[in-house]
């Protein structure tokens, strides 16, 4: 024992020459149990330290690193004013910005601008510019720049096809920094136009307004001030662009994005897409299809979602079907629909059940789980009520001989009498046509069945092309359609359900007149603070319930695959696919723990 204790002292005093003499004098037995000393007091200490960098470390996301992400179709127009297809618009998202941005949540901010003011009666936007928003090239952006892509959008010869956006709008500058939109009615939704990227004047200004989409700073002398610049474009044989190679751009006006490059890589169809993300030749995809996704997981990529605002549904034409007109009709159709069985089987359960024309994020729908299954019974008993009779071969009608009796007075006496009448016999039937893709076709036939149950007959005419659709569309040539409307901006409900819009080129295919709807719809339109729109919102959701306006069934999910790695990304409601890339600045391709007194 004496000889443990004079190695303690040893090793308090720091007395090499005594430690190592008490050391040598242990027995076996003592340098056993002197070891596990050791060993156990090394393993509390790790753990303990353990314990505290847990309790004191934070993982942050880590500035560098390169990711590679596949998309179908090829960027040829990358340019905010021309561009056309999802291609261009993605690689258009990266490279170029705008007064406004959209965040990651969807709301709207500033970006080149840093501040905004709007006038009382909505009409006139005033943005003042940033300071240091610089170009690509190391070029000041001026209002010059702005005032030039708007009149370049609005320029007929450009055919751009944000023109329509931009109708009845007039722009000019004040000075360098402040330009002052006028809008000839207001527009509640106009802060959504002003997330146009910005064109660089000093490059484009001797552009041949007739060569305007076919010059080289469409592709890869593209100069934007968005988060990544261009550095080089890969070609094929043929002199089409394969791959984007971009890097981040340090003076972005939002801040040094933290991931140092990105490569866009074009695929022609899905499936060489998915090919290359299995054999790892890319890190991402957007837009895979629910069949892809759950095996994309399994492979161990991270899956995220975010709501489109497209809303898929039967649109009625009770001018070509008088069955329409029947509001029992409608509303049983409606309890008749498995909304969730839709979304399950057809979408993979990537979607969201909607029943109500005003979207969720916008007035939530309490009553939505009383529509996500069908109410046969429900359906069955109105129907009943309604005079619709069920037929031997399983479908209902109304109308054709019926009796009665009644009572009457015959020489004084009063007499029971057996009266028929004649009524033109109506068979609980109509036709629908659809688009020619499988997502339409199978919940076309889906539809069938279900409202068969309640005793329903649906024809499905035809399924037609994108362009032949679109022509019957305009006409409305169609008893019942079933389709998908892009709800952009909260305006657009204006043009999907107010009665001016019925005929085209108006977008009111449900061909609805509700004269409470219109007032509401008028009213909306005036009113610029989203809080004080909320309550006329409420009420034109119950109108909607009132007096159905078309069977809405679900909302389509868009599903990207990424690498686990890839961090600070989140999606919730897109309006269209390259909404995804609003925030990358702030996405990162890794992550690191690090004390919480080292973060900023």
């Amino acid at each position: 024992m004496r000889k443990f204790i004079s190695f303690i002292k040893g090793f308090h005093f720091y007395k090499r020459k005594e430690l190592l003499e008490a050391a040598a004098s242990f027995t076996k037995k003592q340098s056993v149990i002197f070891l596990s000393l050791v060993v156990l007091s090394i393993i509390l200490v790790v753990i303990l330290l353990a314990k505290i960098n847990s309790t004191f470390m934070v993982s942050v996301p880590v500035s560098g690193g390169t990711i590679t992400e596949g998309i179908i179709g090829v960027p040829t127009l990358v340019n905010p004013v021309g561009a056309i297809t999802d291609a261009d618009k993605d690689l258009t998202a990266l490279v170029y910005s705008g007064l406004m941005r959209k965040d990651e949540y969807g709301e709207i901010i500033p970006d080149l601008a840093s501040s905004y003011e709007i006038s009382p009666d909505g009409k006139n936007y005033t943005f003042i510019l940033k300071d240091d928003a610089r170009f690509h090239d190391g070029e000041k952006v001026t209002a010059d720049d702005v005032v030039f892509t708007i009149e370049k959008i609005k320029d007929p010869i450009v055919k751009s096809p944000r023109r329509m956006s931009w109708d009845g709008v007039s722009v000019y500058k004040t000075d360098d920094k402040t330009v002052v939109f006028t809008l000839a009615q207001p527009y509640i939704s106009f802060l959504d136009n002003t997330t146009i990227g910005i064109l660089p004047v000093h490059l484009w200004k001797d552009v041949n307004v007739n060569e305007f989409n076919i010059n080289p700073l469409n592709t890869s002398k593209a100069i934007g001030s968005g988060p990544y610049k261009i550095v080089s474009v890969s070609k094929n044989n043929d002199g089409i662009p394969e791959e984007y190679k971009l890097k981040r751009f340090t003076r972005f006006a939002l801040g040094k994005p933290l991931i140092k490059r990105i490569n866009i890589v074009s695929f022609s169809n899905e499936k060489d897409l998915i090919k290359a993300l299995t054999n790892g030749s890319i890190d991402q995809a957007g837009g895979v299809s629910s069949e892809n996704s759950e095996m994309l997981e399994k492979e161990g990529f991270a899956i995220h979602t975010a709501t489109l605002p497209r809303i898929f549904g039967i649109f009625f034409n009770s001018e070509k079907n008088k069955i329409f007109s029947d509001e029992n009709v409608v509303r049983a159709i409606d309890m008749g629909i498995d909304r969730q069985e839709i979304v399950n089987k057809i979408l993979g359960g990537y979607g969201s059940v909607i029943h109500n024309p005003v979207p969720g994020d916008v007035v939530y729908d309490e009553n939505i789980e009383n529509y996500e299954r069908s109410r046969v019974d429900e359906a069955v008993n109105l129907l009943d009520k309604a005079g619709w009779k069920l037929g031997e071969d399983g479908i209902r009608t109304k109308g054709g001989t019926t009796s009665k009796v009644v009572t009457k007075k015959v020489n004084g006496k009063t007499v029971k009498q057996t009266v028929n009448s004649q009524e033109p016999l109506t068979r609980l039937s109509f036709s629908i046509i659809t688009g020619d893709t499988p997502e339409l076709r199978q919940t076309a036939e889906l539809i069938k069945e279900q409202l068969a149950k309640i005793g329903v007959e649906v024809n499905i005419d035809r399924v037609y092309e994108t362009g032949q659709l679109n022509q019957l569309i305009r006409a409305r040539e169609y008893e019942a359609l079933f389709f998908g409307q892009v709800v952009n901006h909260e305006s657009d409900l204006y043009s999907f359900w107010h009665s001016s819009q019925k005929r085209d080129p108006g977008l009111n295919i449900a061909m609805y007149n509700n004269p409470k709807v219109d007032s509401a719809l008028e009213l909306i339109q005036k009113i610029l603070k989203p809080e004080d729109r909320m309550g006329k919102y409420e009420n034109l959701k119950k109108e909607f319930d009132a007096k159905i306006p078309a069977i809405l069934i679900y909302s389509p999910e868009y599903i990207y695959a990424t690498s686990p790695s890839l961090n600070n990304i989140y999606l919730e409601t897109i309006t269209i696919s390259s909404d995804r890339l609003s925030s990358v600045y702030k996405w990162a391709a890794d992550r690191d723990n690090v004390w919480k007194i080292f973060t900023k």
